[in-house]
């Protein structure tokens, strides 16, 4: 077997699992054809797997299978008025793999191996490069959003010692070498996604001009001239920036573009109580996005809470998007997509999570803080942000709602 390689950075080697449960729940979970073929085996030994699989499994024709989550009912004895009484506690669509104990009912019995690639990937994204295995992070997971408190700048480490992961079967994405990356029009992608991490993490700039930057950069990358790129950074002024910033800003289209996404992509599949409360707030406690047509008393409103709750604590936070956005960029967006086409996913996250952010703090009359952030994040990731069909329908609805210009983005992160 070939020696296996890694290029990680510094956040990958510092999360560890909290066994919270929660990847366990209320998401779709795939076996892979060789976990289900090895499952199948380990059955016909194991009276108790082969009815948990018989029951559990749902197999399709190519030879993987999805896992029928179910409800949970806990009775739950608790103190009230001095009495003990008996409390119904129902956990929806959980993993029946799940034991009572919060560990997983195969893992105990045949070790960390016999996992599937999902549930021994997660809450990694992992792609397999000539450099070798390259993995960035989820923030669905919560423990991996604490990450983002990190206020130094991401380090990235070839082979780390004493480093390894466990086999997977392929449930990876893949980026091929020079040929195959020069048939996808992006043979210096490699390039193209340091700089972007080096302009992500430019500290000399606030985080909103770094994006203008990061959209500048990607503008220019359609002519494929990298060291002209380069050279064109190192010539260039404040004037620029200072012209870019001083694009109008359009918060009414701002606002349009965040309930359009919520109305149309999100009500129907959230089942997060995290993301459920972002929205009860936007929509029923500060009555945001409650209406067909964003009223200018609305968006008053939104800009009175992102001044008073927000704008002036922007340094405090920026650390926060700055390695969101590092993240995003490692995560191979840049690679599964158009360039154009991940710049503009990563401002539509930006905007989502700004907005949400600013309600959250409206709505609790406190100041934006690294905490609240994170909280918004996470609910937001966990929601929407591993979910590549969702990527597929942003897209749509941007380029459909024609926001899908340079300018009119640069508008949006002018506020």
């Amino acid at each position: 077997m070939p020696e296996k390689h890694y290029l990680v950075p510094d956040y990958i080697l510092n999360f560890k699992c909290a066994c919270c449960t929660e990847c366990c729940k209320r998401w779709r979970i795939t076996i892979d054809k060789q976990t289900v073929e090895k499952y199948e085996q380990l059955a016909s030994e194991d009276e108790e797997l082969a009815a948990m699989l018989a029951k559990n499994l749902k197999k399709d024709k190519g030879g993987r299978a999805s896992v029928q989550l179910q409800n949970k009912v806990k009775k739950l004895n608790v103190e009230k008025d001095g009495e003990q009484k008996q409390v119904i506690n129902v956990d929806t669509a959980v993993c029946p793999f799940l034991a009572d104990d919060g560990l997983c009912a195969i893992q105990k019995k045949y070790g960390i191996d016999a996992l599937s690639d999902t549930c021994k990937i997660f809450p990694r994204n992992i792609f397999l490069t000539e450099r070798g295995y390259e993995m960035a992070l989820t923030y669905a997971c919560k423990n991996a959003a604490l990450e983002l408190k990190n206020k130094n700048r991401v380090e990235f480490y070839m082979d780390p010692e004493g480093y390894d992961f466990l086999d997977l079967h392929g449930q990876y994405g893949k980026i091929g070498e020079i040929m195959d990356r020069k048939k996808a029009g992006k043979s210096n992608y490699f390039e193209v996604e340091e700089l972007l991490i080096d302009i992500m993490q430019h500290r000399e700039l606030d985080i909103d001009t770094r994006l203008i930057l990061t959209g500048i950069v990607v503008d220019k990358l359609k002519d494929g001239d990298l060291p002209g790129i380069r050279k064109y950074l190192q010539n260039l002024d404040g004037g620029l920036i200072r012209q870019l910033k001083e694009i109008p800003s359009q918060p009414v289209f701002m606002m349009k573009l965040v309930k359009e996404a919520v109305d149309k992509r999100l009500l129907a599949r959230v089942v997060e109580k995290d993301m459920t409360r972002l929205m009860d707030l936007a929509y029923i406690n500060l009555k945001l996005l409650n209406q067909p047509v964003i009223t200018d008393e609305k968006v008053d409103r939104f800009l009175e809470g992102y001044h008073k709750h927000y704008k002036a604590y922007i340094d405090d936070i920026s650390h926060v998007f700055e390695n969101y956005f590092a993240n995003f960029i490692f995560s191979k967006k840049y690679y599964t997509h158009k360039y154009m086409d991940a710049y503009f996913l990563m401002m539509f996250f930006y905007v989502l999570i700004r907005f949400f952010a600013v309600c959250l703090c409206m709505a609790e009359e406190r100041q934006v803080d690294e905490n609240k952030l994170i909280e918004v994040i996470s609910a937001i990731e966990r929601t929407i942000g591993h979910n590549s069909a969702y990527y597929e329908d942003v897209l749509r609805m941007i380029k459909e709602g024609d926001y899908h210009r340079l300018p009119y983005v640069i508008s949006l992160i002018n506020l």
